[in-house]
């Protein structure tokens, strides 16, 4: 990032004040959240996916497969960073693996950016920390 690490620090702390971030200490790191509570999470959310892409994976995607459990976004677009890439962890119980190639060829020519789909039937511990929930299936648990 070309930023100055204060300007960030101070955009950070005002998103924080606003009450759109939580932050929490881990040693000498101060970690932001994301507020789930928050008024305009789901606003802010959608503008989010629409920018990078990630909406066009989700609507393309999540529809077609009843099967789907989560989607998970990883590599730079997780770490917030702009990418010519959608990284992403499909989790579900037999998932139809070629049908998912054909709907993420179609992700590609609406985004313009390449579609790298793993499929897993859970993801990974390692992964957790590198990669970003943007979808879970509703369950009707009452």
């Amino acid at each position: 990032m070309d930023e100055n690490t204060n300007s960030i620090r101070v955009e950070l702390n005002r998103l924080e004040e606003a009450g759109i971030l939580s932050s929490e200490l881990e040693g000498r790191r101060k970690l932001y959240r994301v507020n789930d509570q928050h008024p305009l999470t789901e606003n802010l959310t959608a503008i989010v996916r629409k920018v990078t892409g990630v909406d066009a994976l989700i609507d393309r995607v999540v529809g077609r497969l009843p099967e789907l459990e989560q989607v998970w976004i990883c590599g730079k677009l997780a770490q917030g960073v702009q990418s010519d890439y959608i990284d992403c962890v499909l989790v579900g119980e037999d998932l139809d693996e070629a049908y998912i190639k054909e709907l993420c060829s179609r992700v590609e020519e609406l985004t313009g950016k390449t579609v790298n789909a793993e499929v897993s039937t859970e993801i990974h511990p390692e992964q957790l920390g590198q990669c970003l929930l943007v979808w879970v299936q509703e369950t009707d648990e009452k």
